[in-house]
């Protein structure tokens, strides 16, 4: 009889070696991905809390913030591409808002900038009442579709008068602020007999309202939306230093 050739065992000691290299590869694979799992985790608080650190005076609020893309590689890099950072309530100077934006090139060492600055501010219609402080010419302020409804006092022909006016609201050219004019103007005195269909220093009279003290002074808006609920402004920058002057200081007009 003849001797049986050896070829099988080979086979099968290349499968094993095959079985071993693909476990290898699986183990490794699953590693990956909890690691990216729990450095993703650690980046988003770390962002987070380097924001809630940095807020302007006066500004308090929680922020959540999620970076986009596979963590891992961007760490390598040194940057995270794309964070998403947001807040559904945080209060400037007394007013809350809602606020979400999206950063580009975020250093993972928080030194140097981000880019393109790109997100909304949202104001619900509770918190518009409060914006008339801002504004010696108002005493109420209110959203309408399309504008806001403004109310006040004034003095036409030696008659102190109370007023009920509707105006347009449009961001400033320098994004520093957003301009209001009252436009349809109706006078709310009812003792007063009076038929004034306009009231000067009032209808038509641009009145400039100074965004800018709330936000970074870095930032401007670039344009509004308003609905009876809410307003919605869209803020943005070029860059925006990660640094005690870029985030804490706010702009002025």
């Amino acid at each position: 009889m003849s001797t049986p050739a050896p070829a099988p065992k080979q086979r099968h000691r290349g499968r094993t070696t095959a079985i071993v290299l693909v476990s290898v590869l699986v183990v490794l694979a699953v590693l990956v991905v909890v690691a990216e799992f729990v450095l993703r985790g650690v980046v988003d608080r770390m962002v987070a809390q380097q924001v809630e650190q940095s807020l302007p005076d006066g500004t308090t609020g929680s922020v959540e913030a999620h970076a986009k893309g596979v963590i891992i590689p961007q760490l390598i890099g040194g940057s995270l591409d794309d964070v998403d950072i947001a807040s559904k309530r945080i209060t400037v100077d007394g007013i809350p808002l809602a606020a979400d934006v999206t950063v580009h090139d975020v250093p993972i060492d928080g030194a140097g900038a981000v880019h393109d600055v790109d997100g909304t501010v949202t104001l619900a219609s509770s918190s518009i009442k409060d914006l008339a402080k801002y504004s010696p010419l108002f005493e109420r302020m209110s959203l309408v579709n399309g504008g806001v409804e403004l109310s006040g006092k004034t003095a036409v022909l030696g008659y102190q008068i109370s007023y009920l006016a509707r105006g347009s609201v449009v961001a400033q050219g320098d994004g520093r602020g957003i301009t209001i004019t009252p436009k349809t103007v109706r006078i709310t005195n009812s003792a007063l007999d009076l038929d004034v269909g306009a009231i000067p220093g009032v209808t038509n009279t641009p009145v400039p309202v100074c965004t800018a003290r709330f936000l970074p002074q870095d930032l401007r808006v670039r344009s509004l939306d308003v609905t009876k609920q809410q307003a919605t402004v869209r803020i943005v920058a070029d860059e925006l230093p990660l640094s005690e002057r870029g985030l804490q200081t706010t702009g002025r007009c």
